[in-house]
């Protein structure tokens, strides 16, 4: 059925599922267009509501609630004012059970649908301890409405930006920071990038906060290599932030949509964070964290997430690769358990963070080399041989065909994958299985509640 409203065409649909954008799946109920797929965000599997087009395809639509006619089970009502508006949590509206059985469902249905993965198990998903408040990271981007400077998240499948003073996600600590930029920027009235035209200087907010010592960074993300009065910017910064070590300018001059820059200038403070990281069974270690350094969100969650691979690996003295290797997290835990730790990272500042982390933490048996893993992945294991295990933690894109193919081809007894997506994984998978590998089982772990992001820990064996 559709009908008009307000001078636009008003749809009606039964919501069926959930994808791994966060949208909800149905069918459109009836006319010309019945049966069609649609999806719509902030709707749950049950749910009947009618819709308003955003978008037409051949074979779907993409739609936006107009109204919510019956209810599915597991909805429940929303904490933040803007989440129906904002791109930053889209299942704010989902009971946790729920999330957390969807989350299981992405992952099954990546593997079969793109890697025709039937067999292989896969486990409930790991609830995170936190559900609200766990994110020690923060970016926001910056932009002029009614008049004043607000900061926020983009409405989804837009660059609009949706105001909020306060995120439910967020670990407090980092709030504050945004909030205390935010101010001085528009007290000093500083121009604001518009990425339409390429002109304006301040383009996006960053805050990240070490859980365990509660040392924190601010970082300013500037269309410029400074700002007008930086040092009074900065010193109004610390003066008011308790444990505030670190103001950061990054300079990002480019059109694109990626946030940082590659050249910051610290000013005021370090250059970095220092946190103390793990858990009662993993044990604690010391991490030095830089602007550009991965570092994971979800600092409790992490430390089972790490758990879990280490177990998997079953290192007993042996040899162990740690591919994307960042600032050495993975690298150092497993130094505890195996007789070399070795860690192939690119982002140079993280390499450069991970050697002072080892002599941070006393740790002697580890090695880290910069370079992408597809280029320098051959002559490492031409130095050190055949690794017991290979653990890698690739971005979001996955890892490179030749990564995986240099991994495969040194035979290590077992492979463990850590992916935030479960697409890329399920490609790479298809790539480790044509070179003698099979997956023995998925752990899915909530790294991000509350978002539809499901973090995998997979351990894969010889054939």
């Amino acid at each position: 059925m559709s009908k008009r409203e307000a001078g636009r065409s008003v749809y009606r649909a039964k919501i069926t599922g959930l994808n791994h954008r966060g949208e909800g799946v149905g069918r459109i109920l009836s006319g010309p267009d019945e049966g069609m797929a649609v999806f719509i965000s902030g709707t749950v599997p049950g749910d009947v509501v009618d819709f308003s087009l955003i978008e037409r395809k051949k074979n779907y639509m993409r739609g936006q609630v107009v109204s919510l006619l019956e209810e599915g089970p597991g909805r429940e009502k929303q904490v933040c004012p803007v989440a129906h508006l904002c791109g930053g949590c889209s299942w704010q509206h989902i009971t946790y059970p729920l999330q957390l059985e969807w989350k299981k469902r992405i992952v099954i249905e990546a593997l079969s649908r793109i890697a025709r993965i039937e067999t292989c198990e896969v486990r409930d998903c790991l609830p995170s301890p936190d559900v609200t408040g766990y994110r020690n990271k923060v970016e926001v981007p910056v932009a002029h409405q009614g008049g004043r400077v607000v900061a926020g998240f983009y409405k989804p499948y837009t660059h609009e930006v949706v105001p909020s003073d306060e995120c439910q996600l967020e670990h407090p600590l980092a709030r504050e920071i945004i909030f205390r930029m935010l101010a001085e920027v528009e007290s000093r009235r500083y121009s604001i990038y518009d990425e339409r035209t390429g002109k304006g200087l301040v383009r996006h907010l960053m805050a990240r906060v070490a859980p365990g010592t509660g040392e924190r960074m601010a970082v300013i993300v500037a269309n410029g290599f400074s700002l007008p009065g930086e040092a009074g910017f900065a010193a109004s910064l610390t003066s008011g932030i308790d444990g505030l070590v670190s103001v950061v300018l990054n300079t990002n001059r480019e059109r694109t949509n990626i946030i940082l820059g590659q050249k910051n200038k610290v000013l005021q403070g370090k250059y970095h964070i220092e946190d103390l990281f793990g858990d009662d069974d993993l044990g604690r270690l010391r991490f030095r964290i830089s602007p550009l350094s991965f570092y994971q969100v979800n600092s409790p969650q992490a430390a089972r997430l790490y758990r879990i691979a280490l177990d998997a690996a079953s290192l007993g003295g042996g040899l162990v690769l740690d591919v994307y290797s960042g600032i050495g997290t993975i690298t150092l835990f497993a130094a505890k358990q195996a007789s070399l730790a070795v860690g192939i990272e690119e982002v140079g500042d993280a390499v450069r963070d991970a050697k002072v982390n080892a002599r941070l933490n006393g740790i002697q048996n580890v090695r880290f080399y910069e370079g992408r893993a597809e280029r320098i992945l051959g002559s490492v294991l031409r130095e050190f041989g055949r690794p017991q295990a290979i653990i890698l933690d690739p971005p979001r894109g996955g890892a490179e065909e030749g990564a995986l193919l240099a991994i495969a081809r040194s035979r290590p007894n077992a492979i463990v994958y850590v992916s935030c997506n479960p697409a890329t994984l399920a490609r790479d998978l298809i790539t480790l299985g044509a070179e003698g590998y099979r997956p023995e089982w998925v752990q899915p772990i909530d790294m991000f509640p509350m978002t539809s992001h499901v973090e995998c820990v997979t351990l894969m064996s010889r054939l």
